[in-house]
């Protein structure tokens, strides 16, 4: 299914080219990270607010070792529940390893909900 059509209003146009020193660049692309989106985008937000204050909302990331670590054991877990499933027995150690990973993961959803 094709991307529905943008309205003329909706559509963007119009380019603004402009050159920045490193050190400018350099204040613009950490505040983007910061804010977590592109430097241009934050630069058409500061050019589109004007004088006013701009506010970026940052939401706390997880850290991709940790996303990583989840996705193996829950690769091992699938692993597990495959072979129970074909050789019908389970270790009784499963259902304490349920345990600590949702324990794992609701300690780091109260964290990011904490934190924003």
């Amino acid at each position: 299914m094709a991307r529905p059509k943008k309205t003329t209003a909706e559509r963007r146009s119009r380019q603004v080219i402009f050159r920045l020193t490193e050190a400018e660049y350099q204040r613009l692309s950490d505040k983007a990270d910061l804010a977590g989106i592109p430097p241009n985008d934050l630069a058409r937000e500061f050019a589109i607010k004007g004088s006013k204050r701009l506010v970026v909302k940052t939401v706390r990331r997880f850290d991709p070792a940790f996303l990583k670590r989840i996705d193996q054991i829950g690769h091992n877990l699938n692993q597990v529940v495959k072979n129970a499933h074909i050789f019908g027995r389970l270790s009784p150690r499963i259902e304490n390893l349920c345990s600590d990973i949702r324990q794992i993961v609701r300690e780091a959803m109260e964290e990011v909900l904490h934190d924003s």
